[in-house]
């Protein structure tokens, strides 16, 4: 019994492991959407950087008229959008990623807690773009079905 128990457990998950081989655009045939959250919690430049990127990687593959993307910005992650004030490079980068429809989400509390003023010490947050919790509406997303990424 306990054979057949693994063996089905086994053959699942080549099932799993397979469907999860196919093409980065195979998914965008027709109008199926894709939903994907990122989520940014770190105080690392280059932890940022490497999220950004991911994100940008995702549109490349499967493209921006397909997908649905956001990023939740909390905790540390806030540094980005800090430290975007004074980068050029890290405007660019932000820009061009909103200009292909991305949202940047940004957690009231974690702005509340760093006695942040959006206005002046983020760069490019609006009130539209400010979520009461970032965790909280990352479950959200998740409970909704959309991919969550953590890279």
């Amino acid at each position: 019994m306990e054979r057949r128990n693994f063996l089905a457990n086994l053959i699942g998950l080549a099932t799993v492991a397979g469907a999860s081989t196919l093409p980065a655009h195979a998914g965008t045939q027709g109008h199926h959407l894709k939903h994907v959250v990122y989520e940014l919690d770190e105080k690392d430049l280059n932890r940022e950087i490497a999220v950004l990127r991911n994100v940008r990687n995702n549109i490349n593959a499967s493209g921006a008229k397909n997908m649905h993307l956001e990023v939740v910005i909390h905790g540390g992650g806030i540094h980005l959008l800090e430290r975007a004030l004074t980068n050029q490079d890290l405007q660019a980068t932000i820009d061009t990623l909103k200009m292909d429809g991305v949202r940047f989400r940004v957690c009231h509390n974690t702005i509340v807690s760093n006695k942040l003023d959006y206005h002046k010490d983020l760069y490019d947050v609006h009130k539209k773009d400010i979520v009461p919790s970032g965790v909280a509406y990352l479950v959200d997303r998740q409970l909704q079905g959309w991919a969550y990424m953590h890279p």
